[in-house]
């Protein structure tokens, strides 16, 4: 079950930091982009450095 929740708040915040994404590419650059195309470009530029599954878990 832990590794359920976890798996779930990290998803949770990977879409407000993808919201956060989008938002900001249409302040700085007045882009419009949609849900699909935000999580998108945010995969590619930041995915690599999002914290693991294993930040999200108790030891």
């Amino acid at each position: 079950m832990e590794a359920e929740g976890a798996f779930s708040t990290r998803m949770v915040e990977q879409v407000q930091h993808i919201e956060h994404y989008r938002q900001e590419v249409l302040r700085v650059e007045g882009r419009i982009l949609d849900d699909e195309s935000a999580a998108l470009e945010w995969i590619t530029r930041y995915a690599a450095t999002f914290p693991p599954i294993e930040a999200y878990t108790s030891h």
